[in-house]
């Protein structure tokens, strides 16, 4: 299990260094595109799916050996579905998040509204945030309640990013946060409230044991985003979103051992 988790952070990793770059780049000599050519609609989306695929794989790979292939299967099961209900839910009535629409650029779409990629990136960030909030507390209320905090705090670095810096979706009015609305924080909190309490249903309240590897898939993940608002310039987003980022790891590594449930 070892090289498949090597190999799939690799792919992950440099998927997310050459989209940074390539980004970098365009925005410095805009004349890269014709350098580009018709290449350059492949050498945006490729490193895009590449990323897409690499992350709930990994998700999928670190805490397969501590739950087994039958949990591991439902919670990805469980969260992709919910993720995806949640997106059809918003991309067709403007509820829970906010009136959005995702864009052309990670076609094609489940039921023309959702990216097929999407829900399972629901699955890959909530496992990552129901482990974190592990180690916070060993109680299952709690954790259900950190763990979706976390959700929500990866999604305030996110949605700048893929909102505004390089739009995988557009906002239909402007919120008060680089177009995101207030909503769409309540969206985030329900849906994971949802999807973490179905882990720990799912599991009888025994979350995976902590992974060395979870911190630094959190960190280069939600590095990405952070990344994006660099290249965008918007600095704002860059210092909320390193503080969301950052506040899990901090909070789980200041925390004392959770003791275990009699």
């Amino acid at each position: 299990m070892r090289p498949v988790r090597i190999g799939l952070m690799v792919a992950f990793a440099g998927s997310i260094g050459f989209s940074l770059a390539g980004m970098a780049l365009l925005r410095a000599a805009p004349k890269a595109v014709v350098w580009a050519g018709p290449m350059l609609p492949w050498l945006m989306k490729t490193p895009t799916w590449v990323y897409m695929l690499s992350l709930p794989a990994l998700a999928f790979a670190l805490y397969l050996p501590g739950l087994g292939w039958r949990r591991s299967i439902l919670l990805l099961v469980w969260g992709s579905l919910v993720g995806l209900t949640a997106e059809l839910i918003g991309t067709s009535t403007g509820y829970p998040f906010g009136g959005y629409a995702y864009t052309d650029f990670l076609n094609p779409k489940i039921l023309d509204h959702v990216p097929f990629l999407i829900p399972a990136t629901w699955y890959a960030v909530s496992i990552l945030s129901w482990e974190l909030a592990s180690r916070t507390t060993a109680r299952p209320l709690p954790r259900i309640l950190v763990g979706a905090v976390f959700m929500v705090l990866w999604d305030v670095a996110l949605d700048p990013a893929m909102g505004a810096g390089f739009p995988v979706w557009r906002w239909e009015s402007e919120g008060f946060f680089y177009g995101m609305p207030v909503l769409n924080l309540v969206g985030w909190l329900l849906t994971s409230l949802i999807i973490v309490g179905g882990y720990e249903r799912l599991t009888s309240s025994r979350p995976p044991a902590a992974q060395r590897w979870t911190v630094p898939v959190w960190l280069v993940n939600g590095g990405f985003a952070i990344g994006i608002s660099v290249v965008s310039g918007m600095w704002l987003a860059v210092a909320v979103g390193t503080v969301a980022i950052l506040a899990p790891v901090l909070v789980t590594h200041f925390s004392p051992a959770p003791a275990p449930q009699s």
